[in-house]
């Protein structure tokens, strides 16, 4: 039996054996300490992009205060850290092969931090968007329902992910347990198509008249609406058919 990096083989039991306290085989091999300190440090970049959004990303592309075609733009730009991953972990010898440990933590390192970026912007463009468009009288009830959705998201992407990371991929048999590198891909997969669906469905909001610019360039051109009284005109025709005095 042929193991992957991250773990050594026990001969005599013929099965791979993860030098790490808790089990699991193959991957990059990384302590529990250091992947809770690298989850922290997730949320720490996490929270201060969201926080830092309006005055160094959305303020200088011209893009404050955003619309919901800010939204769909970001949200597409969402997809492609998780989408560019699951191809590289289906596909790259990095992964395929199971012997670059160094190579596997450079592109998870890689796709995880831009990930956290993008995702802040999107978390910081929802909060505006929720507010705006909640009704005056209901505004807390709004936000409320948008944290109540946003934890039963996050609740059922854990249960998701846990299933397809454990479930999915080639049973390697009893003591060694299934491909978690499939497993792990096919989570990048999942959140991929949930980036795509959100901003898909962003797109039957009303709400573009103010258009999209990316700096100085017009990417989507606004509308401009003229609302004209209907009385006023009438008004003005009417004193087109008085005599002048």
């Amino acid at each position: 039996m042929q193991c992957v990096a991250g773990a050594v083989c026990g001969e005599t039991q013929g099965m791979c054996i993860n030098p790490n306290p808790g089990g699991g085989c193959g991957g990059p091999g990384m302590s529990y300490v250091l992947v809770g300190a690298f989850l922290g440090g997730y949320i720490i970049l996490y929270g201060q992009v969201q926080s830092w959004t309006p005055q160094m990303i959305t303020g200088p592309l011209k893009q404050t205060p955003p619309n919901k075609l800010t939204e769909v733009l970001w949200g597409i730009i969402n997809t492609i850290p998780s989408l560019v991953m699951s191809v590289v972990m289906l596909f790259a010898p990095s992964f395929t092969s199971g012997t670059n440990r160094d190579g596997q933590l450079v592109w998870l390192i890689s796709a995880i931090i831009s990930f956290a970026i993008i995702f802040a912007i999107n978390s910081s463009i929802h909060s505006y968007l929720v507010v705006k468009y909640a009704p005056k009288e209901k505004v807390a009830t709004s936000v409320g329902f948008y944290y109540m959705s946003n934890a039963c998201g996050r609740l059922l992407g854990t249960l998701g992910s846990g299933f397809l990371y454990a479930y999915v991929g080639e049973d390697y048999g009893e003591y060694v347990g299934r491909n978690a590198t499939t497993g792990l891909a096919v989570c990048f997969i999942a959140g991929t198509a949930c980036s795509a669906l959100a901003a898909f469905i962003t797109v039957w909001l009303r709400d573009e008249e103010a258009g999209l610019m990316c700096g100085n360039i017009p990417i989507v051109n606004a509308v401009v609406n003229i609302d004209i009284n209907e009385e006023k005109i009438q008004e003005g025709k009417n004193s087109l058919t008085q005599p002048l005095l």
